[in-house]
């Protein structure tokens, strides 16, 4: 009986570890541990930072820190360096996915999607972003009571 019992825990030991070891490795695909590349059409903005059109590439700043702290690197910057915060959906995306808002001709990054997550990293809305969002409200008038919503631009990366 003991014989039995022990088989049949290994046998249940081993399952899990093959799910644990199958569920593991689609994972790594849907960080940012991997960089994201995107060839951005237009200017744009990350933090106070203005960045120009051009090859971009985005991953995780430091592997210790997780998908926490994004770093760019492409264009006429070296690399930039921005803290985010999760954001979450039901669906996952199919493609890796750049989010932008638009105010007027000014485009600011706030949120990274890689494919097949479905959790992607938020900008912190910076300064230049609430600026660009109040000008935005002030020219719309006082008829609009609450501040207009941005056109979201979405690019997608590879």
């Amino acid at each position: 009986m003991n014989t039995a019992v022990a088989k049949a825990l290994a046998k249940f030991g081993l399952l899990v570890a093959m799910i644990v070891i199958a569920t593991g490795a689609p994972a790594k695909a849907q960080t940012l541990e991997y960089p994201l590349n995107a060839n951005i059409p237009f200017n744009f903005t990350v933090g106070n930072e203005k960045l120009t059109a051009g090859k971009y590439s985005l991953r995780r700043a430091q592997p210790s820190a997780g998908d926490m702290i994004v770093q760019i690197t492409g264009g006429e910057h070296s690399i930039i360096t921005r803290s985010t915060v999760p954001v979450e959906t039901f669906r996952p995306r199919e493609k890796s996915v750049l989010i932008f808002h638009r105010y007027g001709d000014e485009y600011f990054l706030v949120q990274v999607w890689p494919a097949g997550a479905t959790t992607g990293r938020e900008l912190i809305k910076s300064r230049s972003e609430r600026e660009a969002q109040r000008k935005a409200h002030d020219n719309v008038g006082m008829a609009a009571m609450k501040a207009p919503q941005p056109e979201t631009v979405t690019i997608v990366a590879n």
